[in-house]
């Protein structure tokens, strides 16, 4: 099981996310940048467990927590296709400034 850490501050490095995460020696942590299209970037760390049972307990052991001063999300990593990777972080939330695509279709009625 894979379990995703986000919202991780420029600061925190893998063995600073084994350590708050309590986890084993040995386990498999690695923590990525994403640019989140405002100029910065949006970092998050991926712990490679090897059973179900232990990642429902470091999921519910990470919830709430902080680190310098961020609130960290802590759920089970879903894969994405590579065609999902290339959306800013904010899409769903960035306007839109082009007419609505059912409105510009020539059959759509007036």
């Amino acid at each position: 099981m894979i379990i995703f850490i986000g919202n991780l501050t420029a600061e925190i490095t893998a063995h600073d996310l084994v350590a708050v995460a309590q986890l084993a020696a040995g386990t498999p942590v690695k923590v990525y940048k994403k640019p989140d299209g405002n100029g910065g970037l949006y970092r998050f760390g991926l712990v490679h467990l090897n059973s179900e049972k232990e990642g429902s307990k470091l999921i519910r052991r990470l919830q709430r927590t902080e680190m310098h001063g961020n609130s960290l999300e802590t759920r089970e990593y879903g894969h994405r296709h590579t065609g999902n990777e290339r959306r800013r972080l904010d899409w769903r939330t960035a306007p839109w400034h082009e007419p609505e695509r059912r409105k510009g279709e020539r059959r759509a009625p007036d």
